[in-house]
């Protein structure tokens, strides 16, 4: 088929690409002139694991264009409507991009000459449920009397993991496809046809709900697991990344893949990112509108928001005081395999630390990339070279891991094991915690109480 995809961002670009993995023709849009300009070179506007070499692949394929004109759209069978929802200043989505593409369809179906060519149109962007039919069905629907759509118009929502989307793509768990038309599930089938994965067809509101609940599942794992490492701080000898080994082995959680709820259910510094809290946030605000409370929800807000300073605040009671100390903070992508530091759990870490007048460095392998300058200026915070980590290791006093990239993890056990002069490593993942360490080094984890706790 011919696919048009409207919005080149993380989610819109690789599942493009996948489209195009699948043998459809591919007419991807964007308004943004230097990312349509580096697309077209065959360079990727962000980095995600081995999707390079795919859009290398589809620039020199006559499959493949990349453009900002309207008009193309009506050529294609089926629209993909990809363009980010922001968190807007009421806690609920902002929806500009997404109005902004729905007009924009509504006047190439008023001036599509040759006719329409559509079969369907799909919203694969996240969104309160009832966003889908009131923004698109108004922005489509003909002025004539009975207000005919040109197609029917579905929701599909996405489940991409950044640093994994490109595999989630490829291979995902499920597709779920909300539509009222039995002609947008035989298409939805037919635009992922050649992978192998469960469709599960429902109506376009619980879609839209479905992404966002399962969002907020993901978050409660990881505030839950947080509140018990809480408790486990306060007992000795009681280790709370144990504990969640041995729930895990609880036959009721066997079915989760390696890749699954497990890997959430475990305790660190709190969730990041560009999505959870996002989603988290929005459902709970969509919720009071429907005059419900929100418990869980707001609980586990609070519990991710007071994470960060919470483990800081324990680095403090360690030292005797941070003021004058030199940090190092490892990370700054909220999670290995992305260079997206947008809503990373570190910032919040970076503020604490630089609150309590510490001298602050951050360092991350991808830092010229996902380095929100402006922001780390403004704390004092001196962003590291990439291939300065041995040298800023050596001259702190104190070492915080946010984020786990193998970079850190393979070089970390024989720095720790070698060190001669006092430091307090401050693992906020946990890992370490059975690693070989120098006399010289203070271990501090999420979840397990210190020895200057007792």
């Amino acid at each position: 088929m011919k696919v048009a995809v409207i919005g080149a961002g993380r989610v819109g670009l690789v599942s493009g690409l996948v489209f195009f993995e699948l043998g459809h023709e591919l007419t991807l849009f964007d308004l943004d002139p230097s990312r349509i300009a580096q697309l077209r070179a065959g360079e990727m506007p962000f980095f995600e694991p081995n999707a390079a070499a795919v859009l290398r692949t589809a620039t020199q394929s006559d499959r493949w264009t990349v453009t900002d004109r309207a008009d193309l759209i009506a050529e294609c069978d089926v629209v993909v409507i990809a363009v980010p929802t922001p968190a807007g200043p009421d806690g609920q989505y902002d929806l500009g991009s997404l109005r902004d593409a729905a007009s924009m369809l509504g006047r190439v179906r008023d001036n599509a000459a040759g006719g329409l060519r559509w079969r369907g149109v799909f919203l694969r962007s996240t969104v309160l449920p009832g966003t889908t039919q009131r923004i698109l069905a108004g922005a489509l629907a003909s002025t004539s009397a009975d207000g005919a759509l040109p197609c029917p118009i579905g929701h599909l929502p996405e489940f991409l993991r950044e640093g994994t989307a490109l595999a989630d793509a490829r291979r995902p768990d499920r597709i779920v496809v909300g539509a009222d038309h039995p002609d947008l599930q035989s298409l939805a089938r037919a635009l992922f046809d050649g992978l192998e994965t469960t469709f599960f067809e429902t109506g376009v509101r619980t879609a839209e709900l479905i992404k966002t609940a399962n969002n907020a599942m993901l978050s409660l794992c990881i505030s839950f697991a947080n509140e018990i490492a809480r408790l486990a701080e306060t007992i000795e000898g009681a280790d709370a990344m144990e504990v969640f080994e041995g729930i895990h082995l609880d036959r009721r959680f066997q079915g989760a893949s390696k890749a699954g709820i497990v890997d959430y259910l475990l305790p660190g510094p709190g969730f990041g990112g560009s999505c959870l809290g996002k989603d988290l946030t929005a459902l709970a605000a969509f919720a009071r509108q429907q005059h419900q409370e929100t418990l869980l929800l707001d609980a586990a807000l609070r519990i991710n928001q007071t994470q960060p300073v919470r483990f800081v605040e324990r680095i403090d009671r360690a030292l005797g005081g941070l003021t004058g100390r030199r940090v190092l903070v490892l990370g700054l992508a909220f999670k290995p395999g992305t260079d997206d530091g947008r809503a990373s759990i570190t910032l919040p870490i970076l503020h604490e630390v630089a609150r309590r007048s510490a001298i602050v460095q951050v360092h991350d392998p991808l830092a010229a990339q996902c380095a929100d300058r402006t922001v780390l200026t403004s704390l004092g915070v001196a962003v590291l070279p990439e291939d300065s980590f041995q040298e800023a290791f050596d001259a702190a006093e104190v070492v915080v891991l946010v984020t786990p990239w193998s970079y850190y993890l393979e070089r970390l056990p024989d720095m720790l094991a070698k060190r001669s002069l006092p430091l307090l490593f401050a693992d906020a993942r946990g890992i370490f915690r059975a690693a070989r360490r120098a006399a010289s080094i203070t271990y501090l984890s999420v979840g397990v109480r210190a020895a200057h706790e007792g």
